[in-house]
């Protein structure tokens, strides 16, 4: 129903400024202000809390002794009760918006809980269960505790009841108009809310693209570590299968030695036993000839007739004679003795112990890969390497390197920072297609600059060249030419046998082929030592373990 002015204006002065309805329990400042006995305590409460200071008239902003201190308004809340009463059928109250929905448990996540009450401090509508947890905190029983409220903070001062048009940037929280007047915010930093908006929105941008491409060197590096992951599983896949391939050629060279040794073993017993069964079967023609000699004597010998005796004695005289001439044995036959040397031969034991020994040293070198890498103390400043220190490339510009005595200053060349000084090792290397290189082992004494510190120009390096479409070894100036070569080189296979003082170069393109092999003694640790002689981008060396 619609009311005259003068009862809307009569309306409006009984009206709280805090909760904009009937003064309930009014109480008057010292300023002579009214406000509701509950609102006054509230927006006190929250002064006090936040400010540590005495609570202000939300209009004048004059200070009080505190909400204890104010007396009650009885003209006022007769004044209230006589206009109700004068016009009951008035009934007026501001207009609110009715709540269309329930409010909401804010910590409730597996369920919709509808709350009991809203934390004005957090913020936060909490339901009994959530509501009895957030008392249990001793940090929160100082919170003021409301009815749900739907806007809270977000469209509406939870203070005021009014609707939200400044932000402030010291305080990061959103004001009403009231929020201004009453000061709290003098000197601050305070924007209308779509000039803070536009401000957090650029704000956000900006660490919207920061976030990206955080997001995107993370995808990048976890992209980079499964491809590393990968790759070292297929290196370690391939390694094992090597040394399977490994271990089953030695379980068949093996079988293959024990099926030639049941052969041979077979061959020698039965010609053994075949000479055995020789020699026994001749004992017994003899003794069955000197049986047959013994009884035809006796016979003779109990002849009673000297006629018949002396003939027959005649007839018997050239047997008797030959079984009296006859040798015997002094020994028992026996089996002749094992003939190691014709067992050697015929299980090629020699073979079988060279090619077992290089199964051996091949499987050990699979399971223990050399980790060789660049010793960036010695590269040349015309030479770059690679973050993990197993690639060099030549570069036209010069690198800022640190002086360091060990660096080489003439010569683009570097060596590895793993040395060796005794046992047998390999090492792979692959070199950029159509670029010149040096590879080769130096003792650590090799001079850093000069003519005479280029490798093979001295007598403590030993070097594999190829330079110009020619290959060359070169050690103390003495070039031996290898020849030209029909396929290009891109891998080599470097083997060291440092005690017995061979180095051997194999091109690791294809089917396998040696290149030369010097002959030395070596006396100090040795270092692999590399250089590059083209400038052009194809212009690298990188390291390889063996697999």
């Amino acid at each position: 129903m619609a009311l005259s002015m003068l009862e809307d204006q009569l309306a409006n002065e009984l009206t709280c400024p805090i909760c904009l309805q009937f003064y309930s329990d009014p109480v008057v400042l010292p300023c002579g202000h009214n406000y509701c006995r509950v609102c006054i305590c509230k927006t006190a409460a929250i002064t006090n809390e936040s400010a540590k200071i005495l609570p202000r008239c939300p209009e004048c902003r004059e200070e009080f002794q505190g909400v204890q201190t104010l007396q009650k308004n009885f003209k006022l809340c007769s004044i209230i009760e006589g206009y109700k009463a004068a016009a009951p059928q008035l009934d007026w109250q501001p207009e609110a918006k009715p709540r269309t929905t329930a409010i909401l448990c804010d910590h409730c996540i597996d369920e919709q809980t509808q709350a009991v009450k809203t934390c004005l401090k957090c913020e936060v509508s909490l339901c009994s269960r959530h509501l009895q947890k957030h008392h249990e905190k001793e940090l929160f029983k100082g919170h003021t505790m409301v009815e749900p409220m739907d806007i809270l903070g977000v469209k509406a001062c939870h203070i005021h009841m009014c609707p939200l048009e400044y932000f402030c940037s010291n305080d990061m929280t959103s004001l009403c108009t009231s929020c201004i007047s009453e000061g709290h915010h003098q000197n601050h930093d305070v924007l209308t809310l779509s000039v803070a908006e536009e401000e957090m929105k650029r704000g956000l941008e900006s660490r919207i693209k920061v976030v990206s491409g955080k997001l995107q060197m993370t995808e990048s590096l976890l992209q980079k570590a499964s491809e590393e992951q990968a790759a070292s599983e297929a290196i370690g896949d391939k390694l094992l299968g090597k040394a399977v391939i490994v271990v089953d050629s030695m379980a068949a060279l093996m079988d293959g030695y024990k099926e030639r040794l049941h052969v041979l073993q077979d061959e020698e017993k039965n010609q053994r036993k075949k000479i055995w069964e020789l020699e026994l079967n001749a004992l017994r023609d003899q003794q069955q000839q000197l049986q047959e000699v013994q009884q035809s004597a006796t016979q003779v010998l109990n002849e009673t007739d000297p006629c018949l005796f002396m003939h027959r004695f005649r007839m018997i005289e050239q047997k008797l004679g030959d079984g009296v001439t006859c040798s015997i044995p002094s020994l028992v036959p026996s089996n002749a003795p094992l003939d190691i040397k014709n067992l050697q031969a015929g299980l090629k034991t020699q073979d079988f112990y060279s090619e077992m020994t290089r199964l051996l040293h091949s499987l050990h070198i699979l399971l223990n890969p050399l980790d060789l890498s660049f010793n960036l103390c010695t590269a040349h400043p015309s030479l770059i390497l690679s973050n993990d220190l197993r690639t060099v490339k030549y570069s036209l510009t010069k690198q800022p390197y640190p002086e360091h005595p060990e660096r080489f200053t003439t010569t683009p060349q570097v060596l590895c920072s793993q040395s060796f000084s005794s046992g047998e090792h390999i090492w792979v290397v692959e070199v950029g297609p159509n670029s010149m290189w040096s590879v080769g082992v130096c003792y650590k004494s090799i001079p850093r600059r000069g003519d005479h510190s280029r490798l093979g120009r001295n007598s403590v390096s030993w070097r594999l060249q190829w330079k110009n479409g020619k290959l060359t070894a070169c050690q103390s100036s003495c070039n031996v030419s290898l020849g030209e070569k029909n396929t290009t080189l891109l891998k080599i296979e470097m083997r060291l046998n440092y005690e017995a003082g061979t180095l051997t170069f194999h091109s690791a393109t294809g089917q396998k082929e040696r290149l030369h092999t010097f002959r030395t003694v070596f006396q100090e640790p040795i270092y692999p030592a590399f250089s590059i002689h083209s400038n052009t981008p194809e212009s690298w060396i990188t390291l390889h373990s063996v697999v």
